[in-house]
């Protein structure tokens, strides 16, 4: 055999990324193939007041907090974890970080609002990366949002540092996201 057909080699250069790609990413998926979770009218008005109370206590505006609140509700919709939501109110504005539990695991939720079409997953840099997981959920609408993908924290603590208006933070694209199943 020559050893231009040998395909047993181990002489293969690591990839020039911040971490190894997901088999399949979310960059993978139609627009049409990612989950929507439709948050109902009397729910809204929960999160809302929740919203409220944040921004009273804390930077940033309620429509912002109320923002971050659909979010981490529709991901914990189809996880079952609703009960397991942050609601509480810290003085400084933040959530210390994890939003969510899921089977022993904390998640952040990263929500854009409906200005992006294509998002990225951004996390402030700033802090000490605490959550096991990291969730880039998009609104699509005021009742509706669209969970782009996830990742774990080593992916993000070893995706690139940008900075935008003297804030730095960890850009996470969607080829490095796992997809979330379209059946959740």
């Amino acid at each position: 055999m020559s050893k231009d057909n040998n395909d047993d080699t181990n002489d293969v250069s690591p990839p020039q990324e911040p971490a190894a790609t997901p088999l399949f990413s979310a960059a993978d998926l139609d627009i049409g193939d990612y989950p929507v979770v439709h948050i109902p009218q009397n729910r809204l008005f929960i999160l809302q007041e929740y919203a409220r109370r944040i921004a009273g206590a804390s930077s940033g505006s309620v429509e912002n907090h109320r923002k971050g609140k659909i979010g981490e509700d529709a991901v914990a919709k189809p996880l079952g974890v609703r009960d397991s939501i942050n609601l509480e109110v810290y003085a400084d504005g933040g959530d210390g970080g994890v939003d969510l539990q899921h089977r022993g695991a904390s998640i952040d939720v990263k929500t854009v609002g409906q200005h992006r079409s294509d998002p990225s997953l951004t996390v402030d840099a700033y802090e000490q990366l605490r959550a096991d997981y990291y969730v880039l959920a998009s609104r699509i609408s005021e009742t509706d949002v669209r969970l782009i993908g996830y990742a774990p924290r080593k992916f993000v603590a070893n995706a690139p540092v940008r900075s935008h208006e003297g804030s730095n933070y960890h850009f996470v694209e969607q080829d490095y996201l796992f997809p979330f199943p379209r059946s959740i």
